[in-house]
């Protein structure tokens, strides 16, 4: 009986095993990673087939995003482009309705990412040593990348102004910083096994360890709201912070500063990068009233670069010196772009579906969902976290079994 529930359990968890190896593989076999995660979106939607009820508003806001989906297919300038793009819209719903479908299976999801979580930071030890060590900047998991305009091959090392940004075995910063920050809410929300603390301290460190500012930005604010009635023991962690980057070398300390203003040129002061130009497009789309969309696979997602979409041309879009980027790294300019404004809206709505659709929810359960909501589409401000199936097994695959457990000594 035991050994039937642990094939049980594995089969249940394969799909997203083979995510997270389609992930890795990536980098070193990239002809491999996209069928591993056609195999796992196959096993994904395998409810489907089982003739699964879902829950019939779910359904209708399906329904209603497919139609304006279908249009936007139709005018693509592409067809090639339309269902290589298209595909990766389902993404998501794919991973939403394999967590209804298990959704009496959250001690499992949980004790998964907490061991996969644990098992990333240990890998990322090795990864230092290589490094700092014996000196390896050419990282396994970085591909090698062919600059036309000065006519030779490099690498791009996982590093920000000298300092190595934790990947583990995921190999992004990005990928890590989420699955640490998610790792370390399970396991306080849900989580009551034997070393429940340590865990809890090494999932917090490895979210500093990434690096990702965005995501220790969100941590660092979910902390607050979490531990607001003890913001007085707080106030002196300011001074502490200013302590440690005082008494710092100097070459940490220049480093963070340069990060700092290389972001805010970026971003706020001088906008000169491609995201930043991707929302001037979206903005000028709201402008224009394009309720219906450019057509999938038009812009900001890789088969618009891969096919040449016309679209960037007539938006005079400036890529900054940054061409051979594979996406413009922004998804809400690439979603509102593409399926136009109520195409977006019908969209965002169904992925919100579980959230809005269940009036009576616990109020630890709301906590949850609204940090997988939050850190998720957060995240897709800068990224393509809504379009990636590793950000979205870490996230999305949780909402159901959230919402339908019921073990009172948790929630």
């Amino acid at each position: 009986m035991l050994k039937r529930t642990y094939v049980n359990n594995f089969i249940i968890l394969l799909p997203i095993i083979l995510i997270f190896i389609g992930e890795i593989v990536a980098f070193t076999h990239p002809s491999i990673s996209p069928i591993l995660k056609v195999v796992s979106c196959f096993i994904l939607l395998f409810p489907i087939w089982l003739k699964v009820k879902f829950p019939t508003k779910l359904i209708f806001l399906f329904l209603v995003f497919f139609v304006f989906f279908i249009y936007a297919f139709i005018i693509s300038f592409n067809i090639k482009a339309a269902i290589e793009e298209g595909i990766r819209y389902f993404f998501p719903i794919a991973i939403l309705l394999y967590g209804y479908y298990n959704k009496d299976k959250l001690d499992l999801f949980i004790n998964f990412i907490i061991a996969f979580a644990i098992i990333n930071i240990v890998y990322q030890l090795s990864n230092y040593y290589d490094f700092y060590v014996l000196n390896v900047e050419k990282q396994w998991f970085y591909q090698e990348f062919y600059a036309e305009k000065i006519g030779k091959f490099f690498y791009w090392p996982a590093t920000t102004n000298g300092i190595l940004r934790a990947t583990g075995l995921v190999g992004f910063f990005g990928a890590f910083g989420i699955l640490n920050f998610m790792a370390y809410w399970y396991t306080k929300l849900y989580y009551f096994g034997k070393r429940r603390t340590l865990f809890l301290y090494i999932l917090f460190v490895g979210v500093f360890l990434s690096t990702s500012f965005k995501t220790i930005g969100f941590f660092i604010v979910t902390l607050l709201v979490e531990y607001r009635k003890k913001l007085k023991y707080l106030l002196i962690v300011p001074f502490v912070l200013i302590i440690l980057f005082i008494t710092a070398g100097s070459t940490l300390r220049k480093s963070i500063l340069d990060s700092v203003s290389v972001r805010l040129e970026l971003y706020v002061t001088e906008r000169n990068s491609a995201r930043s130009e991707s929302y001037r497009v979206m903005f000028d789309e709201f402008k224009s009233f394009n309720f219906f969309g450019e057509g999938i696979g038009s812009f900001g997602g890789p088969a618009s670069t891969k096919y040449d979409s016309p679209f960037y041309e007539k938006v005079d879009f400036n890529w900054y010196g940054l061409e051979s980027l594979v996406t413009t790294d922004t998804f809400y300019p690439h979603l509102f772009v593409e399926m136009g404004i109520l195409g977006a809206l019908s969209y965002l709505l169904l992925l919100l579906g579980p959230l809005l659709l269940h009036r009576k929810i616990h109020i630890k359960k709301l906590k949850a969902l609204l940090l997988i909501y939050g850190m998720l589409f957060f995240d897709s401000l800068f990224s393509y976290s809504l379009n990636n199936l590793a950000m979205l097994s870490v996230t999305l695959l949780f909402v159901y079994p959230i919402i339908y457990y019921s073990k009172e000594n948790v929630l």
